[in-house]
């Protein structure tokens, strides 16, 4: 091989080396600095809304990427768990871990971005059935919850007219304990109105009672079996079931869940 033919085959050679070397070449990821919690604080779920419009990021919960923008959640109110003072690297920071009120969205937020109290524009939070239920993130959660127990009772009574103000009446009366001795104000209001109340029941139900169950149970004690519940198709009704008591520590407080109200009036006695 002449001596041109030898200087080419090295450029030839040291082009292809090159390459493979490029493409095998993979810069060092950068270390990502040490986390360490210095101090921690519980909350019960206050309500902390954010302070700016313009970009401020939510970490996941080892603050190891960032994972939202609350930018992008301008009518989103976040409700505190636990505050933890961070050291990062060679800083230390507060950050708030907060979560949505469907608890689907989770992380750690730099405390200077949040400040207290629900989000102005977060119409659920402002809502007046959460708001009966004594608001944040507990009224919420027993405002769904109430929802839910309305929807099984409606099962059992198939082909009847959800009717709001009798739900209310319902809800009004059970909390006041009305029972078969007193009047109920459906009732009074109309005679064709049937009412079923539970009896107030504080001790014997649990979240993991089977509420439907439970509810089939005491209608039937009542003489409402299912082809009798049958001939109220038609009917409006109002419903109303007590929730949990969603405070920090719903699980081990007594409540009135178990507890329910109906009224029953034929619908052409309803719309007189």
């Amino acid at each position: 091989m002449d001596n041109l033919k030898k200087r080419n085959w090295w450029l030839l050679m040291g082009i292809v080396l090159g390459i493979v070397g490029i493409a095998g070449w993979q810069a060092p990821s950068a270390q990502a600095a040490s986390v360490k919690v210095l101090k921690k604080k519980a909350y019960s779920d206050l309500a902390m809304h954010a302070k700016t419009t313009k970009t401020a990021y939510m970490w996941d919960l080892k603050h190891s990427k960032h994972i939202h923008n609350l930018k992008n959640y301008p009518k989103t109110t976040w409700y505190l768990s636990k505050s933890y003072k961070l050291r990062i690297g060679k800083t230390t920071g507060i950050y708030y871990r907060v979560k949505n009120n469907t608890g689907k969205i989770e992380g750690l937020v730099w405390r200077d971005y949040l400040t207290k109290g629900d989000n102005p524009n977060d119409a659920l939070a402002k809502n007046p059935l959460v708001k009966s239920y004594g608001g944040g993130l507990a009224g919420i959660k027993s405002a769904r919850e109430a929802a839910k127990l309305q929807v099984d009772i409606l099962a059992l009574f198939p082909g009847t007219i959800l009717n709001d103000q009798y739900t209310t009446d319902a809800r009004n009366d059970l909390n006041a304990g009305i029972n078969r001795t007193n009047n109920y104000s459906a009732t009074n209001k109309n005679k064709q109105a049937v009412g079923i109340f539970s009896a107030y029941n504080w001790t014997k139900t649990t979240s993991k009672t089977d509420f439907v169950k439970l509810v089939k149970a005491g209608l039937e004690n009542q003489g409402y079996t299912t082809a009798k519940r049958n001939q109220f198709k038609g009917y409006q009704i109002g419903v109303y079931a007590t929730p949990h008591g969603y405070d920090s520590n719903y699980k081990n407080w007594l409540s009135g869940y178990g507890s329910w109200g109906i009224y029953l009036v034929p619908t052409q006695n309803a719309l007189n």
